[in-house]
C-alpha cells in the first residue's frame, strides 16, 4: 500500500509564479473599515471576511528605468460583515485592474519584491440599498514579497464616495453622477491589511 503523493504548494515568494497565473484565496481584513453616511452617521465594520481572486498577465513591460511591470486583473471581490450586514462585491460593469512593478531592474525574476496598485469599482449592499463608486478606490501596497499580494497592508489615500444606484442614470453601469449626490463614503480607520484564511486554488503554472 503506497501513500498518496501530496502536491507541494507553490512558493508565493518566487517571482516566476507571477506571470500568467490565477489565484483564489479566502481572506479576513485586519483593521477597521468605516462607512460614513452623508447625514453624519458612521458605521464601523471590524469583522470583514470573504474571497478574492486575481489573474496576472503573461506580458511583462519594461519601464524606462528598467523595472518590470505586469498588469493584474481582479476577477472577484466578495467581502461581508455579519455584524453590520455590509456586503462588498466587485462591480462587473467596470474594469478592476492594477499593476505590479518590480523594485529592481530586470525581467520576470525581478517582479518581486514589488509595489502594487489596484483600482477597484465596487457595489456596497447595506440596509437594503445598493451603492457604487464612480471614481476608483485606489489601494496601494509597497515592497510586497509574495504573490498574490495578500497578508500585507494596503492603503487608500482618501475615503471613496459612493452613490445610491437608484439615483444614477445607468444604474451600476453609470459612468458619471449627473445630478446625483454622494450618499456615503468608505474609509479605513486603520491601516487595513489582509490575512489569508485559506487558499482555495493555487494552480500549477
Amino acid at each position: 500500500m503506497t501513500a498518496e503523493a501530496v502536491r507541494a504548494r507553490p512558493d508565493r515568494s518566487d517571482p516566476l509564479i507571477v506571470p500568467n497565473s490565477q489565484h483564489h484565496v479566502g481572506l479576513s481584513i485586519r483593521g477597521e473599515l468605516t462607512v460614513l453616511f452623508s447625514d453624519g452617521e458612521s458605521l464601523s465594520c471590524a469583522d470583514v471576511q470573504g474571497l478574492s481572486a486575481v489573474r496576472s498577465s503573461q506580458e511583462i513591460t519594461t519601464l524606462p528605468d528598467g523595472r518590470p511591470r505586469i498588469v493584474v486583473t481582479r476577477l472577484m471581490t466578495h467581502f461581508h460583515s455579519n455584524e453590520t450586514g455590509l456586503l462588498i462585491q466587485q462591480n462587473p460593469s467596470r474594469p478592476n485592474v492594477g499593476t505590479l512593478t518590480g523594485l529592481k531592474p530586470g525581467g520576470a525574476e525581478a517582479l518581486l519584491p514589488a509595489d502594487v496598485e489596484f483600482q477597484q469599482y465596487l457595489i456596497l449592499s447595506l440596509r437594503g440599498r445598493l451603492y457604487v463608486n464612480l471614481d476608483p478606490l485606489v489601494m496601494t501596497a509597497t515592497a510586497i514579497t509574495t504573490f498574490p499580494p495578500v497578508g500585507t497592508t494596503f492603503l487608500s489615500q482618501t475615503p471613496t464616495t459612493f452613490y445610491d444606484v437608484e439615483d444614477l442614470d445607468g444604474g451600476i453601469g453609470a459612468q458619471t453622477a449627473g445630478t446625483a449626490k454622494p450618499r456615503l463614503a468608505l474609509a479605513s480607520a486603520t491601516q487595513c491589511g489582509s490575512h489569508v484564511t485559506h487558499e482555495i486554488d493555487m494552480p500549477d503554472r
